[in-house]
């Protein structure tokens, strides 16, 4: 991702952060994805749940989950079991350098006037796997008002926005972060998803780390919707 293409996420997003930080961040988000290595349990990554499987999604057999082939993460378009271990890993780094007690990553296909949402990964709360954007999931997850608008959203007292009713239902976190993977066009992605139990704990090097992670994973997300699209079509 070149400088300009930084420069523009940021002023979309209304931020004033130093985008040479950013792009370090970025950097080390890439090395990450490209080379960490680390034992997971294909329950975490591949999960069953009322009726939804994840590998069925991606139409990738149980054989294919446990034959982990390194390649090269951003052209590999038939890769889809190795692309997410490596999301797992690069956001299990991020969250236990900032101690967030809660992440996800969500893929988002606007295929109907609301829009959905699939659970890639997540870790510390119990998400739905599949979540239509309409105005009830909106207003109760932070992550479904992110992929709905393509804002990114920073809540540092949780319990005050459910005092005004600006937030519905359980909440996963009292400090919540959302940042939006947007392709070329501005169009939604995915939406990446991280909590703290305390208020006002997400900082601006944390904020930093996951816009980085956010803006590294696209060509990760587009291969991942084309991989799904794929498997709906046939």
């Amino acid at each position: 991702m070149t400088c300009a293409q930084v420069r523009d996420y940021l002023q979309t997003q209304g931020l004033k952060l130093p985008e040479q930080e950013v792009r370090m961040a970025m950097l080390v988000a890439q090395s990450v994805l490209e080379l960490a290595q680390a034992e997971i349990d294909m329950s975490v990554l591949w999960y069953e749940e009322n009726g939804f499987s994840l590998a069925r999604k991606f139409n990738l057999s149980p054989d294919s989950l446990y034959q982990i082939h390194p390649a090269d993460l951003f052209t590999a378009n038939e890769n889809s079991a190795y692309t997410l271990r490596q999301l797992y890993l690069a956001l299990d780094s991020i969250a236990s350098r900032h101690h967030n007690d809660v992440f996800a990553l969500y893929l988002y296909e606007g295929n109907n006037e609301a829009g959905e949402l699939c659970r890639l990964l997540a870790r510390g709360y119990h998400f739905p796997a599949v979540l239509n954007c309409d105005q009830q999931q909106v207003n109760q997850y932070l992550f479904a008002r992110t992929a709905s608008t393509g804002w990114l959203n920073q809540i540092n007292n949780v319990q005050m926005w459910i005092n005004d009713s600006s937030l519905t239902g359980q909440q996963s976190g009292a400090s919540q972060l959302a940042v939006p993977v947007t392709g070329e066009e501005g169009q939604v992605l995915g939406v990446l998803f991280a909590a703290h139990q305390q208020q006002d704990a997400i900082t601006d090097t944390e904020l930093i780390d996951w816009i980085a992670l956010a803006m590294v994973i696209t060509p990760l997300l587009h291969n991942l919707h084309n991989a799904a699209t794929t498997h709906t079509k046939g």
